[in-house]
């Protein structure tokens, strides 16, 4: 584990120094809500409700300034819940608490720019992310659920997602990322239904750049 969270943060470290040096160089932060679900494990819905947050850097690919390649850091909160319909008490209550520090490594491209009183950029943004796994937790209405098929250490997801900046520091953050991986490790043979389940996420943030 602590491998794994050092070479990510040595990865981080590396590519923000080389776009440094690349010059136009920008950094920020972005925090807000998940929503997630683990698709094929028969509850379906975005019912776990989550939060995220990190650090990014960013850097121009063009004179033009609408094509960039952005890098961060984020702890995420992700799994699955069961949802129990209003003033009803349910005895198959189900929660999967899971999270990650992720690297995603976005392209972004600016496909509108409006100068209304202030700058309006919009973005389109689509990469890679490369995460690992620091804690996942299982409980139902009886208590934490004990003996269950490991998480796996490493996730690689895609993601998309859309920005709109309302001016030069401050703007929001649309982002969808779905694993390419199972969650889990199956280990016995009854289990391989769970190389069906992959996170799925929904994230909803405010952006800051420096």
């Amino acid at each position: 584990m602590k491998k794994s969270i050092l070479f990510l943060l040595l990865l981080t470290m590396s590519v923000s120094m080389l776009q440094a040096q690349k010059g136009q160089f920008k950094g920020g932060v972005r925090v807000g809500l998940t929503t997630s679900q683990i698709s094929g494990d028969d509850l379906s819905g975005f019912h776990k409700v989550g939060a995220t947050a990190g650090l990014f850097a960013n850097v121009a690919l063009n004179d033009n300034d609408n094509l960039k390649l952005q890098m961060g850091l984020d702890f995420t909160m992700k799994g699955s819940h069961s949802h129990t319909p209003k003033n009803q008490v349910s005895y198959d209550m189900y929660a999967l608490n899971l999270g990650y520090l992720e690297v995603p490594v976005l392209l972004q491209w600016r496909f509108a720019h409006l100068t209304i009183r202030s700058i309006h950029d919009f973005w389109f943004e689509f990469g890679p992310m490369i995460g690992v796994n620091l804690y996942g937790k299982e409980r139902n209405a009886s208590g934490p659920i004990l003996y269950r098929p490991p998480f796996r250490r490493m996730e690689f997801s895609a993601c998309a997602g859309l920005s709109y900046m309302f001016n030069e520091h401050h703007g929001f953050n649309f982002r969808f990322s779905n694993s390419f991986i199972p969650v889990r490790i199956p280990t016995w043979a009854i289990n391989q239904r769970i190389l069906k389940q992959f996170n799925t996420v929904l994230a909803f943030c405010y952006v800051y750049q420096f």
